[in-house]
This record gives structure tokens, sequence and C-alpha cells, in this order.
């Protein structure tokens, strides 16, 4: 008896799905070797890059109003906001920030198809990441554009100390480097250090201490990272 096996996905769509980030395991392992082994697979990875970045810079970002999160979160074990459900509720809410703009590209795309969108300008990318960590509901929701090195942190679930957030980016080599500190809760936006912004690509992570508060960054953090994310490039 044959076992029957999923279809392989044809090329087109394969190399869609690579460059909007749902693939996973074998399947991202298979576009990946395509990509390095096959200058035609290459070549359509490439174009659909070029398709959706664009798209990706007139995507506004918008979220629900706070009533409808805090309904969501009354509805959910009688509104207790230690208990498990109320934090994944709080992480998928930030991944929501990160990656809504992504999944609207994706809804554009697959309406228009395929070689219907012509690229205005050169490709540009955006960095994001999600924090989490020890500290039960504490999520931040990271994105930077490197044209204008313009940082926004997300915060939601930060606990109330005598110390102040502060946000670092950490490359291969170990070294923290700061990026200042941030506020306690809502959005801050910041500038990143021209010296720093070498360091914010897919090699490194983006982590979060709680240091005494101060106008000017630290030289090293005084204390373990209570959050920590890695960067992705879109």
């Amino acid at each position: 008896m044959v076992e029957e096996t999923e279809p392989l996905k044809d090329d087109e769509a394969l190399a869609a799905e690579l460059v909007l980030g749902l693939l996973d395991g074998d399947e991202k392992a298979r576009a990946l070797r395509m990509q390095l082994s096959d200058p035609k697979f290459a070549q359509t990875v490439d174009e659909w890059n070029a398709r959706i970045d664009p798209l990706f810079q007139e995507i506004k970002e918008v979220e629900p109003v706070a009533s409808v999160w805090d309904g969501i979160e009354s509805r959910l074990d009688g509104g207790s906001s230690s208990s498990s459900a109320v934090v994944q509720l709080k992480r998928w809410r930030m991944g929501a920030i990160v990656s809504g703009a992504l999944a609207a590209c994706l809804a554009l795309a697959l309406i228009v198809g395929p070689g219907t969108i012509t690229p205005t300008s050169e490709p540009r990318s955006v960095a994001v990441a999600q924090l989490t960590g020890n500290i039960e509901g504490l999520v931040l929701a990271v994105s930077y554009n490197p044209e204008t090195a313009e940082m926004r942190v997300d915060v939601d679930g930060m606990p109330e100390t005598d110390t102040a957030p502060e946000i670092w980016v950490v490359d291969q080599d170990g070294v923290f480097r700061s990026l200042g500190q941030i506020g306690r809760d809502g959005v801050s936006e910041m500038t990143v250090p021209s010296d720093h912004r070498e360091f914010i690509t897919s090699a490194a992570t983006l982590q979060l201490t709680m240091e005494p508060p101060s106008e000017t960054p630290h030289a090293k953090p005084t204390g373990e990272p209570v959050a920590t994310g890695k960067i992705t490039i879109i």
C-alpha cells in the first residue's frame, strides 16, 4: 500500500511563503536549500521580496481599542490577570502588533496575485522583535526602521519597581550595548545611537534589564536580563 503524502507546493507559492515567514521545519529547510542551489528559485524569492517590501511600508499599525482587549481579559478565568490564559493573551496581543502589517501584506498579495505588483522603489527592510521573560505577563513588541534609525517599543505588563527598564542590543560577541531607557508602559520611541545601528541584525538579540533611572545609557547592565527576544528582519 502506497502511503499518501502531501503534494509539494509549486515554486511560486513556496517562494512567497518563505518571504512571508510562513514556513517552518522540513519545508523551510527545503526552501532555503533551493534558494542556495537553484538560481531560478532564488530569483523568484527576490521577486517576492521586491513585491512585498513596498506593500509593508504602506501598512499602518492599527490596534483595537483598549476596551476590546479588556473585555476579552475580563472573560478569561474570571478576570484574573495572573492566569496563564491572560498571560497568553497578552503575548498574542503584542505578537499581533509586530506581525499585523506582515499579515496584511499576505492578504493583499493573495488578492492581487503574483506578478501584478510593480515595486516603486528599492526593497526596504524592517527589524522586529518580541521580548518575553520570567516576569509573568511582561511582553515587549519592538520595531526598528533602519532608514530613519527610529525604534518603537510597546510595553505591556511591566511591574512597578524603583528601577527603570533599559533595552540593549546584544550581538554575537556577547557585548551589551545600551539603546537607552524606555517607559514602563505604552509606547516608547527612540533614535538608535549611530554606533549601535550596525548591530540591529538577525544575528543579534534585544534584551531588557532593570537599571537605576538615568537620562543617559549605562555602559553595562547591573543585573540579569528580565526579557529577551531574537531580532527578525522582514
